[in-house]
Protein backbone atom coordinates (compact mmCIF):
# COMPACT_ATOMS: atom_id res chain seq x y z
CA UNK A 1 0.00 0.00 0.00
CA UNK A 2 2.84 2.38 0.85
CA UNK A 3 4.47 1.72 -2.52
CA UNK A 4 1.16 2.50 -4.24
CA UNK A 5 0.98 5.90 -2.52
CA UNK A 6 4.57 6.69 -3.51
CA UNK A 7 3.91 5.65 -7.11
CA UNK A 8 0.79 7.82 -7.29
CA UNK A 9 2.64 10.79 -5.82
CA UNK A 10 5.50 10.48 -8.32
CA UNK A 11 3.04 10.04 -11.20
CA UNK A 12 1.10 13.18 -10.23
CA UNK A 13 4.34 15.10 -9.73
CA UNK A 14 5.51 14.08 -13.21
CA UNK A 15 2.21 15.08 -14.80
CA UNK A 16 2.16 18.41 -12.95
CA UNK A 17 5.70 19.32 -14.03
CA UNK A 18 5.33 18.59 -17.72
CA UNK A 19 5.97 21.60 -19.95
CA UNK A 20 2.89 22.91 -21.75
CA UNK A 21 2.66 21.66 -25.32
CA UNK A 22 2.62 24.64 -27.71
CA UNK A 23 0.91 23.94 -31.02
CA UNK A 24 2.48 25.69 -34.02
CA UNK A 25 -0.18 25.95 -36.68
CA UNK A 26 -1.43 27.92 -39.66
CA UNK A 27 -4.79 28.16 -37.87
CA UNK A 28 -3.93 28.60 -34.23
CA UNK A 29 -6.46 29.64 -31.62
CA UNK A 30 -5.32 29.61 -28.03
CA UNK A 31 -5.76 31.61 -24.85
CA UNK A 32 -3.33 31.93 -21.98
CA UNK A 33 -2.84 34.37 -19.11
CA UNK A 34 0.25 36.43 -18.32
CA UNK A 35 0.70 37.38 -14.67
CA UNK A 36 2.49 40.51 -13.55
CA UNK A 37 2.28 42.69 -10.43
CA UNK A 38 -1.13 41.50 -9.27
CA UNK A 39 -2.77 41.26 -12.69
CA UNK A 40 -3.59 38.13 -14.68
CA UNK A 41 -3.93 39.32 -18.27
CA UNK A 42 -5.71 37.43 -21.04
CA UNK A 43 -3.76 36.87 -24.25
CA UNK A 44 -5.47 35.37 -27.29
CA UNK A 45 -3.26 34.16 -30.14
CA UNK A 46 -5.01 33.49 -33.42
CA UNK A 47 -3.87 32.77 -36.95
CA UNK A 48 -0.64 31.58 -38.51
CA UNK A 49 1.87 30.95 -35.74
CA UNK A 50 3.86 28.81 -38.19
CA UNK A 51 4.86 32.08 -39.92
CA UNK A 52 6.90 33.05 -36.81
CA UNK A 53 5.57 36.58 -37.36
CA UNK A 54 3.40 38.01 -34.56
CA UNK A 55 1.32 41.20 -34.62
CA UNK A 56 0.46 42.33 -31.08
CA UNK A 57 -2.55 44.63 -30.68
CA UNK A 58 -2.31 47.26 -27.91
CA UNK A 59 -5.93 48.28 -27.55
CA UNK A 60 -7.36 51.67 -26.68
CA UNK A 61 -8.94 52.75 -23.45
CA UNK A 62 -7.93 52.73 -20.73
CA UNK A 63 -10.06 49.73 -19.86
CA UNK A 64 -11.60 48.80 -23.22
CA UNK A 65 -10.72 45.34 -24.56
CA UNK A 66 -8.87 43.54 -27.33
CA UNK A 67 -12.09 41.62 -28.07
CA UNK A 68 -13.29 44.55 -30.16
CA UNK A 69 -10.26 44.32 -32.47
CA UNK A 70 -10.67 40.66 -33.37
CA UNK A 71 -12.83 40.99 -36.48
CA UNK A 72 -13.55 38.50 -39.22
CA UNK A 73 -11.89 40.79 -41.79
CA UNK A 74 -8.64 40.97 -39.82
CA UNK A 75 -8.67 37.21 -39.21
CA UNK A 76 -9.06 36.61 -42.93
CA UNK A 77 -6.67 39.24 -44.29
CA UNK A 78 -3.93 39.25 -41.64
CA UNK A 79 -4.47 36.10 -39.58
CA UNK A 80 -4.06 33.88 -42.62
CA UNK A 81 -0.46 35.10 -43.05
CA UNK A 82 0.59 36.08 -39.53
CA UNK A 83 -0.21 35.35 -35.90
CA UNK A 84 -2.50 37.98 -34.36
CA UNK A 85 -2.06 38.60 -30.63
CA UNK A 86 -4.92 40.18 -28.69
CA UNK A 87 -3.77 41.30 -25.25
CA UNK A 88 -6.25 42.52 -22.65
CA UNK A 89 -4.38 45.06 -20.52
CA UNK A 90 -4.72 45.01 -16.73
CA UNK A 91 -8.19 46.17 -15.73
CA UNK A 92 -9.46 45.51 -19.25
CA UNK A 93 -11.49 42.90 -21.08
CA UNK A 94 -11.24 39.44 -19.53
CA UNK A 95 -8.12 40.17 -17.49
CA UNK A 96 -8.29 39.25 -13.81
CA UNK A 97 -6.35 39.69 -10.60
CA UNK A 98 -6.30 41.97 -7.60
CA UNK A 99 -5.33 45.02 -9.62
CA UNK A 100 -7.82 47.88 -9.67
CA UNK A 101 -7.94 51.61 -10.24
CA UNK A 102 -5.56 52.62 -7.46
CA UNK A 103 -2.85 50.32 -8.89
CA UNK A 104 -3.00 51.72 -12.42
CA UNK A 105 0.12 53.46 -13.68
CA UNK A 106 1.41 53.83 -17.21
CA UNK A 107 4.85 52.54 -16.20
CA UNK A 108 3.32 49.33 -14.84
CA UNK A 109 1.40 48.81 -18.09
CA UNK A 110 4.63 49.16 -20.06
CA UNK A 111 6.19 46.48 -17.86
CA UNK A 112 3.07 44.36 -18.50
CA UNK A 113 3.69 44.71 -22.24
CA UNK A 114 7.32 43.70 -21.83
CA UNK A 115 6.22 40.62 -19.88
CA UNK A 116 3.72 39.67 -22.61
CA UNK A 117 6.47 39.92 -25.23
CA UNK A 118 8.80 37.78 -23.13
CA UNK A 119 6.12 35.12 -22.71
CA UNK A 120 5.38 35.12 -26.45
CA UNK A 121 9.07 34.56 -27.21
CA UNK A 122 9.30 31.83 -24.57
CA UNK A 123 6.28 30.03 -26.02
CA UNK A 124 6.92 30.42 -29.73
CA UNK A 125 10.67 30.95 -30.01
CA UNK A 126 13.18 33.70 -29.37
CA UNK A 127 13.53 34.15 -33.14
CA UNK A 128 9.93 35.24 -33.80
CA UNK A 129 9.40 38.60 -35.52
CA UNK A 130 7.19 40.82 -33.39
CA UNK A 131 5.32 43.97 -34.43
CA UNK A 132 3.33 46.26 -32.13
CA UNK A 133 0.06 47.94 -33.17
CA UNK A 134 -0.90 50.75 -30.81
CA UNK A 135 -4.35 52.31 -31.22
CA UNK A 136 -5.59 55.40 -29.36
CA UNK A 137 -4.54 55.00 -25.68
CA UNK A 138 -2.56 51.97 -26.86
CA UNK A 139 -0.40 54.44 -28.78
CA UNK A 140 0.60 56.03 -25.48
CA UNK A 141 1.69 52.66 -24.08
CA UNK A 142 3.58 51.94 -27.30
CA UNK A 143 5.30 55.35 -27.24
CA UNK A 144 6.37 54.77 -23.64
CA UNK A 145 7.61 51.29 -24.51
CA UNK A 146 9.74 52.21 -27.54
CA UNK A 147 11.29 55.21 -25.77
CA UNK A 148 12.31 53.09 -22.75
CA UNK A 149 16.05 52.29 -23.15
CA UNK A 150 16.62 48.82 -24.61
CA UNK A 151 12.96 47.94 -25.19
CA UNK A 152 12.56 48.74 -28.88
CA UNK A 153 15.20 46.08 -29.66
CA UNK A 154 12.59 43.49 -28.64
CA UNK A 155 10.43 44.25 -31.69
CA UNK A 156 10.82 44.44 -35.46
CA UNK A 157 8.57 47.43 -35.94
CA UNK A 158 5.86 49.72 -34.58
CA UNK A 159 2.49 50.54 -36.14
CA UNK A 160 0.76 53.63 -34.74
CA UNK A 161 -2.96 53.74 -35.57
CA UNK A 162 -4.56 57.01 -34.44
CA UNK A 163 -2.49 56.74 -31.27
CA UNK A 164 -1.86 59.44 -28.70
CA UNK A 165 1.74 60.04 -27.61
CA UNK A 166 1.16 63.44 -25.99
CA UNK A 167 -2.07 64.06 -24.05
CA UNK A 168 -1.67 67.83 -23.48
CA UNK A 169 -0.97 68.36 -27.20
CA UNK A 170 -3.81 65.96 -28.01
CA UNK A 171 -6.36 68.09 -26.16
CA UNK A 172 -5.08 71.29 -27.76
CA UNK A 173 -5.29 69.83 -31.26
CA UNK A 174 -8.75 68.35 -30.64
CA UNK A 175 -10.04 71.76 -29.59
CA UNK A 176 -8.34 73.39 -32.59
CA UNK A 177 -9.83 70.90 -35.06
CA UNK A 178 -13.32 71.08 -33.53
CA UNK A 179 -13.24 74.88 -33.63
CA UNK A 180 -11.92 75.32 -37.17
CA UNK A 181 -14.07 72.59 -38.69
CA UNK A 182 -17.18 73.65 -36.78
CA UNK A 183 -16.83 77.32 -37.70
CA UNK A 184 -16.45 76.39 -41.35
CA UNK A 185 -19.52 74.16 -41.30
CA UNK A 186 -21.57 76.87 -39.62
CA UNK A 187 -20.44 79.43 -42.22
CA UNK A 188 -21.68 77.05 -44.92
CA UNK A 189 -25.03 76.62 -43.15
CA UNK A 190 -24.46 72.92 -42.61
CA UNK A 191 -25.84 71.36 -39.40
CA UNK A 192 -25.46 74.66 -37.55
CA UNK A 193 -27.56 73.54 -34.57
CA UNK A 194 -25.27 70.54 -34.06
CA UNK A 195 -22.00 72.41 -34.47
CA UNK A 196 -22.88 75.54 -32.48
CA UNK A 197 -22.64 74.02 -28.94
CA UNK A 198 -19.31 72.42 -29.91
CA UNK A 199 -17.89 75.70 -31.21
CA UNK A 200 -19.24 77.65 -28.23
CA UNK A 201 -17.60 75.23 -25.81
CA UNK A 202 -14.25 75.46 -27.61
CA UNK A 203 -14.40 79.26 -27.57
CA UNK A 204 -15.10 79.21 -23.82
CA UNK A 205 -12.31 76.73 -23.00
CA UNK A 206 -9.03 77.71 -24.59
CA UNK A 207 -6.31 75.81 -22.71
CA UNK A 208 -4.87 74.32 -19.51
CA UNK A 209 -7.68 71.82 -19.63
CA UNK A 210 -9.00 70.15 -16.52
CA UNK A 211 -9.90 66.46 -16.50
CA UNK A 212 -13.57 67.32 -17.02
CA UNK A 213 -12.74 69.64 -19.92
CA UNK A 214 -10.58 66.98 -21.52
CA UNK A 215 -13.38 64.43 -21.27
CA UNK A 216 -15.88 66.89 -22.74
CA UNK A 217 -13.58 67.63 -25.67
CA UNK A 218 -13.29 63.89 -26.31
CA UNK A 219 -17.08 63.53 -26.24
CA UNK A 220 -17.49 66.39 -28.69
CA UNK A 221 -14.81 64.81 -30.87
CA UNK A 222 -16.93 61.69 -31.17
CA UNK A 223 -20.01 63.79 -31.92
CA UNK A 224 -18.14 65.76 -34.58
CA UNK A 225 -17.02 62.63 -36.40
CA UNK A 226 -20.64 61.58 -36.77
CA UNK A 227 -21.49 64.98 -38.28
CA UNK A 228 -19.00 64.59 -41.14
CA UNK A 229 -20.68 63.05 -44.16
CA UNK A 230 -17.39 61.82 -45.63
CA UNK A 231 -16.75 59.48 -42.69
CA UNK A 232 -17.78 55.87 -43.05
CA UNK A 233 -20.31 55.33 -40.28
CA UNK A 234 -19.89 52.30 -38.05
CA UNK A 235 -22.45 51.43 -35.40
CA UNK A 236 -20.26 50.27 -32.52
CA UNK A 237 -23.24 49.00 -30.54
CA UNK A 238 -24.39 46.78 -33.41
CA UNK A 239 -20.83 45.58 -33.90
CA UNK A 240 -20.54 44.54 -30.25
CA UNK A 241 -23.94 42.84 -30.29
CA UNK A 242 -23.03 40.93 -33.44
CA UNK A 243 -19.80 39.56 -32.03
CA UNK A 244 -20.69 39.36 -28.32
CA UNK A 245 -22.72 36.17 -28.55
CA UNK A 246 -20.69 34.49 -31.29
CA UNK A 247 -17.36 35.08 -29.56
CA UNK A 248 -18.74 34.77 -26.02
CA UNK A 249 -17.67 38.20 -24.80
CA UNK A 250 -17.34 38.28 -20.98
CA UNK A 251 -19.52 41.38 -20.83
CA UNK A 252 -19.68 41.57 -17.03
CA UNK A 253 -15.88 41.45 -16.74
CA UNK A 254 -15.43 43.95 -19.57
CA UNK A 255 -17.83 46.42 -17.94
CA UNK A 256 -16.43 46.09 -14.41
CA UNK A 257 -12.85 46.47 -15.66
CA UNK A 258 -13.86 49.56 -17.63
CA UNK A 259 -15.34 51.12 -14.50
CA UNK A 260 -12.18 50.39 -12.50
CA UNK A 261 -10.07 52.02 -15.22
CA UNK A 262 -11.91 55.31 -14.84
CA UNK A 263 -9.92 55.96 -11.66
CA UNK A 264 -9.40 59.70 -11.42
CA UNK A 265 -5.80 59.54 -10.18
CA UNK A 266 -4.75 57.47 -13.19
CA UNK A 267 -6.47 59.84 -15.60
CA UNK A 268 -4.79 62.81 -13.92
CA UNK A 269 -1.44 61.11 -14.55
CA UNK A 270 -2.28 60.59 -18.22
CA UNK A 271 -3.47 64.19 -18.65
CA UNK A 272 0.09 65.50 -18.30
CA UNK A 273 1.93 62.62 -20.00
CA UNK A 274 3.88 63.23 -23.20
CA UNK A 275 6.64 61.50 -25.17
CA UNK A 276 7.24 64.06 -27.91
CA UNK A 277 10.55 65.05 -26.34
CA UNK A 278 11.91 61.47 -26.36
CA UNK A 279 10.65 60.20 -29.73
CA UNK A 280 14.00 61.05 -31.30
CA UNK A 281 15.30 57.83 -29.73
CA UNK A 282 12.98 55.70 -31.89
CA UNK A 283 14.87 54.02 -34.74
CA UNK A 284 12.88 50.85 -35.48
CA UNK A 285 10.74 50.81 -38.66
CA UNK A 286 7.47 52.66 -38.09
CA UNK A 287 4.15 52.71 -39.94
CA UNK A 288 1.72 55.51 -39.04
CA UNK A 289 -1.94 55.03 -40.03
CA UNK A 290 -4.44 57.84 -39.47
CA UNK A 291 -8.03 58.80 -40.16
CA UNK A 292 -8.44 62.10 -41.98
CA UNK A 293 -11.45 62.96 -39.83
CA UNK A 294 -10.14 61.82 -36.46
CA UNK A 295 -11.13 64.52 -33.97
CA UNK A 296 -10.23 62.37 -30.92
CA UNK A 297 -6.57 62.12 -31.99
CA UNK A 298 -6.27 64.66 -34.81
CA UNK A 299 -4.11 64.19 -37.86
CA UNK A 300 -1.66 66.87 -36.68
CA UNK A 301 -0.93 64.63 -33.68
CA UNK A 302 0.10 61.86 -36.05
CA UNK A 303 2.29 64.28 -37.96
CA UNK A 304 4.02 65.34 -34.72
CA UNK A 305 4.76 61.69 -33.96
CA UNK A 306 6.00 60.97 -37.50
CA UNK A 307 8.25 64.05 -37.67
CA UNK A 308 9.88 63.44 -34.30
CA UNK A 309 10.89 59.78 -34.69
CA UNK A 310 14.36 59.14 -36.12
CA UNK A 311 13.50 55.93 -37.95
CA UNK A 312 15.04 55.78 -41.40
CA UNK A 313 12.25 53.44 -42.48
CA UNK A 314 8.93 55.14 -41.83
CA UNK A 315 5.67 55.61 -43.70
CA UNK A 316 2.54 57.70 -43.14
CA UNK A 317 -0.79 56.62 -44.68
CA UNK A 318 -4.08 58.50 -44.33
CA UNK A 319 -7.55 57.04 -44.71
CA UNK A 320 -9.91 59.45 -46.52
CA UNK A 321 -13.02 57.84 -44.97
CA UNK A 322 -11.96 57.23 -41.36
CA UNK A 323 -12.30 58.98 -38.08
CA UNK A 324 -10.85 57.42 -34.93
CA UNK A 325 -11.62 53.78 -35.77
CA UNK A 326 -9.80 52.93 -38.99
CA UNK A 327 -9.75 49.26 -37.98
CA UNK A 328 -13.52 49.20 -38.60
CA UNK A 329 -14.01 52.17 -40.92
CA UNK A 330 -11.28 51.37 -43.47
CA UNK A 331 -10.31 47.78 -42.73
CA UNK A 332 -8.92 47.21 -46.23
CA UNK A 333 -6.39 50.04 -45.99
CA UNK A 334 -5.55 48.97 -42.42
CA UNK A 335 -4.82 45.36 -43.40
CA UNK A 336 -3.13 46.16 -46.72
CA UNK A 337 -0.74 48.68 -45.17
CA UNK A 338 0.15 46.44 -42.23
CA UNK A 339 0.64 43.41 -44.46
CA UNK A 340 3.03 45.31 -46.74
CA UNK A 341 4.92 46.81 -43.80
CA UNK A 342 5.33 43.50 -41.98
CA UNK A 343 6.34 41.71 -45.17
CA UNK A 344 9.09 44.27 -45.74
CA UNK A 345 10.58 44.30 -42.25
CA UNK A 346 9.94 40.80 -40.90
Amino acid sequence: MKRTYIFCFLFLLFIGCQKESILISTKASEVFYVENLGASMRVFVEGNTASHIFILIIHGGPGVSSYFYDTKYISTHLGDKYAMVYWDQRNAGASQGTSNGKDLHLGIMVEDLKKVIEVLKFRYGQDISLFLVGHSFGGLIAADFVTTPGYQQMIKGLINVDGSHNYPLNDTLTRQMLLSYGQREISLNRKESKWKPIVDYCLAHSGNFSEDESMQLEKYAGDAENLVDSVKKVNITNFILRYAIKDAYPLTAILSNLLYSEDSNFNKELAVTQFSSSLNTVTVPVLVLWGKYDFVCPLLLGEDFYNRIHSTNKRFAISPVSGHNMILQDNKLFCDEISAFVSQFK
